[in-house]
């Protein structure tokens, strides 16, 4: 049975069009309610979200919504699952706002990882995290348990490339990647000079499919070493790795082919889950 699922906030908005398309397009998921506003949700004395299974707020700017409304609507969702999506303009929030808490949290660019996993938890009937959550637990429960580190069928017939000039970044991801099932390269970052062009490369076990790159700190070096990536893995998905994919970071790659940035501290669960994407985009 399909998790029913309320959206509140402007699905139409450029910066959350992506996600609500996706929100759609899940076999898993039933929208049995948007609204353009936490009072309108309310309009039945909020009936339809004390039954539905999942809430998410979408959140544009800063003071968007009262913290009076706010806590009206995790009171009525207590039970349930509530969401913040907030986008890029909120990013500070959780430093000097108190309206939602860290446990609704989520920034946009981590939505559908989270929103997907919370899918899985309700038709496994799990509970949802409590709001007054710390952040420690928080952190535990959105990494979920060591069982579900475990190889993704399919990758196994993909090869990986690792670039970046952190040589500790680039072993942990390929720790990482070989525990998924991926075997990978590692590379520092690359250049294409005149005297020493860079040329397509194959492994010995044919094409690279997918490059994780690290883009920190992003500036000529970095820049230029992903445009070398895709000379020399012409085939390839291009991951990007960064500490803080923010608005300015995004802007500056706009043009750069990179599929999707993922944030450090979201490494492992990020991973996993876009590499999952792109199994099943084929």
């Amino acid at each position: 049975m399909p998790a029913s699922l309320i959206i509140i906030g402007n699905t139409r908005r450029r910066e959350f069009l992506h996600f609500a398309l996706w929100l759609c397009a899940q076999p898993t998921v039933k929208i049995v309610g948007e609204f353009a506003s936490i009072e309108d949700a309310f309009a039945d004395e909020g009936l339809l979200l004390a039954d539905a299974d999942m809430t998410i707020v979408l959140q544009s700017w800063s003071d968007q919504y009262s913290k009076t409304l706010a806590d009206r609507l995790i009171g009525q969702t207590l039970f349930h699952r509530l969401i913040c999506c907030y986008g890029a303009w909120c990013e500070s929030d959780g430093r000097n706002r108190d309206i939602w808490p860290d446990a609704v949290r989520v920034s946009l660019r981590l939505a559908q990882s989270v929103v997907e996993r919370e899918i899985l938890r309700i038709a496994d009937d799990e509970p949802a995290i409590p709001p007054t959550s710390a952040r420690d637990e928080i952190f535990s429960y959105r990494l979920g348990e060591l069982g579900d580190w475990k190889p993704i069928s399919g990758l196994q017939d993909l090869n990986g490339a690792i670039v970046g000039a952190d040589k500790v970044l680039r072993k942990t991801l390929s720790m990482l990647l070989s525990d998924l099932g991926m075997r990978s390269l590692s590379l520092p970052l690359l250049k294409d000079e005149i005297r020493r062009p860079v040329r397509p490369k194959e492994t010995s076990r044919g094409p690279v499919h997918v490059v994780l790159h690290d883009l920190d700190p992003w500036g000529y070096n970095v820049q230029a070493s992903v445009t070398a990536a895709r000379k020399m893995f012409p085939a390839a998905e291009i991951l990007g790795i960064a500490t803080m994919p923010d608005a300015g970071l995004t802007s500056e790659i706009a043009d750069e082919q990179i599929r999707v940035v993922i944030p450090k501290l979201d490494l492992e669960n990020g991973l996993r889950w876009h590499l999952g994407q792109l199994l099943q985009r084929g």
